[in-house]
């Protein structure tokens, strides 16, 4: 309840600043402000983005993990400003001050999702679901550009932010480039196993799975699924399990509210959720084990096998939601008992005319120039 009174206090303070604020302080052309409240740092589609464009623009990140973390009186004076005088505000996910603020004439507020693809229903679109979610946050509504990876995806977009699907086009995804580019995925493996010594010389297995929970503040997975000495036990010494879970469980599991699910089995599993953004370690991973998160979506660019471990298919489908039939999205062997899912992560089975197929539906514009499109789209003015 202190949390509640506290966010509505703040949306009130920034909508009365946010509109006075506007009469006095002048639109700055040239001024772009990265906005993230579930990275550890700027990275993904925001650094992409802020390393391609030039230094003639004045760039700004503000960069929390966590949305519910309460940030002092002057940083939040400084953001409040920022989000009033800049003319472009740059997101990759939900942020919950765009649903008090008033866009300017001539300001864009441009949303790069951090999902490639559109797997699980979000935003407007969960209305629909069985969840039936009825408060959803009004800033969606504001977005003057989004960028997605194929044209097959842009109706989800534009349904689950509910603005006209002009306002969406099939320009890519920013940070899946670099797995075009051969140098920049050597780089990337590198760092990996320059942070993660144990890992080389064996078999990685990345398991990256979404969260379960209505929303993220009760981020939550069943673990017990997963049972990670089972799973290292059948596997064996030559693999090692590395862990990256959803930024929401990982707060939760960070805050104490949720257990954390390796604890005490740190020779055989790694956990690199505060590693940063998930591209460098799908370059270094064999395996990937995960369901129902988009990261299946960047994957499919990478000629590596995929096991979807999906034991609640049938109830998630019927809460949550998904754009597409299940089938869809599969290129891999999927799952639903954890006692099986060694064997299909030691077999790594791969259906390669599936994921072609998977690639040309939600994957089409995704060639490695999605960031020059991008800015030349959102700054430049000029179509895809």
């Amino acid at each position: 309840m202190k949390r509640r009174i506290s966010k509505a206090l703040n949306l009130i303070c920034f909508f009365a600043y946010n509109r006075i604020a506007a009469v006095f302080l002048k639109l700055k052309d040239k001024k772009v402000l990265f906005l993230s409240e579930s990275h550890q740092s700027l990275d993904g589609n925001l650094k992409a983005v802020w390393d391609d464009l030039d230094d003639s623009y004045e760039k700004i990140a503000r960069i929390t993990p966590d949305r519910r973390q309460e940030i002092g009186l002057l940083d939040k004076l400084r953001l409040w400003k920022d989000l009033t005088d800049a003319r472009y505000i740059i997101l990759d996910d939900f942020y919950g001050l765009t649903s008090a603020m008033r866009l300017r004439k001539g300001q864009e507020l441009v949303q790069l999702w951090h999902g490639c693809g559109a797997f699980k229903k979000f935003g407007f679109s969960r209305r629909q679901t069985g969840d039936n979610i009825q408060n959803v946050n009004s800033g969606y509504r504001k977005y003057t550009k989004v960028s997605v990876t194929s044209d097959q995806v842009r109706p989800c977009f534009a349904e689950a932010f509910d603005i006209p699907k002009e306002r969406v086009q099939a320009i890519g995804s920013p940070r899946t480039d670099m797995f075009f580019d051969s140098e920049r995925i050597e780089a990337a493996q590198r760092r990996v196993y320059h942070d993660f010594p144990q890992l080389k010389g064996k078999k990685i297995v990345l398991i990256a799975p979404t969260y379960r929970g209505r929303k993220v503040e009760d981020a939550c997975y069943d673990f017990e699924k997963l049972d990670f000495e089972r799973l290292c036990r059948s596997l064996g010494s030559d693999y090692h399990i590395v862990t990256k879970w959803h930024p929401a469980l990982y707060n939760n599991i960070k805050s104490g509210i949720v257990s954390d699910p390796v604890k005490g089995l740190g020779d055989r599993v790694t956990d690199a959720s505060g590693y940063g953004d998930i591209n460098d370690l799908l370059t270094a991973a064999d395996v990937l084990v995960t369901d129902y998160s988009s990261v299946i979506f960047e994957w499919s660019l990478l000629d590596k096998p995929i096991v979807y471990f999906v034991y609640d298919i049938d109830q998630y489908k019927d809460s949550r939601g998904l754009y597409f039939d299940f089938e869809d999205y599969v290129y891999g062997t999927c799952v639903r008992d954890g006692s099986l899912l060694a064997q299909a992560i030691e077999e790594g089975g791969m259906q390669l005319e599936k994921r072609d197929a998977f690639n040309q539906k939600f994957m089409s514009s995704c060639d490695g120039h999605s960031t020059e499109r991008v800015i030349n789209w959102v700054f430049r003015g000029e179509d895809k």
